[in-house]
């Protein structure tokens, strides 16, 4: 990549800027007028412009700066990671994946970026609404909100009715309040789409014993 971009780049994108009310919270003391501008300080103002858009809610234009700034500077984690969440926050899945995708690239061990990846992931799998019922239900769950797990986890399976996941949850669910019948009917909606797996045979058979 060249080291160098022209200032004829930048020109047209500040005087976009300078044209809207955004200018009055964008800061341009630095001078525009240079012949040349570093590669990494134009991905820096790229981001600056992009992060003060997505600020004030105009997040598809802030796409565009971002996106600038990562094929000025590609290593620049930190506009690969605004890039990514505001995709997501616009609803552009696929485009977020990939956004998130390149941010482990730079930074394997970045565990916000690998929440929000395996999120986008299970939206596309499963549906955004059904996955986010799901994971409000394992929260439920996990807190011992049982009557509000199930309600969640029944919620995620009306919106995908093959949603693996929420089957087991909710078995699970059933089988700590006690309620075996309906633990057995989940788990094996469960098994149904995932027969190989031993922990579910394992509690299927619990659930069964424990029914008599």
């Amino acid at each position: 990549m060249l080291k160098y971009k022209k200032a004829i780049l930048v020109l047209p994108l500040l005087f976009l800027l300078l044209a809207t009310p955004l200018a009055q919270a964008v800061d341009f003391e630095q001078p525009v007028y240079s012949f040349d501008v570093p590669a990494e300080g134009y991905a820096q103002v790229m981001f600056d412009q992009g992060y003060n858009l997505y600020q004030v809610g105009r997040k598809e234009e802030a796409i565009q700066f971002f996106v600038e700034a990562v094929t000025a500077k590609p290593n620049f984690t930190k506009a690969w990671f605004w890039l990514a969440r505001t995709y997501q926050e616009e609803g552009m899945i696929d485009e977020a994946i990939w956004a998130w995708q390149k941010v482990l690239g730079l930074e394997p061990d970045n565990s916000q970026a690998k929440y929000f990846l395996e999120k986008c992931q299970n939206w596309k799998k499963y549906g955004k609404d059904a996955w986010d019922n799901y994971e409000q239900g394992y929260l439920k769950f996990e807190s011992k909100d049982y009557p509000a797990a199930i309600g969640l986890f029944r919620q995620a399976i009306s919106l995908n009715p093959n949603m693996d996941k929420a089957y087991y949850w909710l078995g699970m669910t059933y089988f700590e309040i006690g309620d075996y019948h309906n633990a057995i009917w989940a788990l094996e909606k469960y098994l149904s789409l995932q027969p190989n797996d031993k922990t579910a045979q394992y509690w299927l058979k619990e659930a069964k014993a424990r029914a008599k």
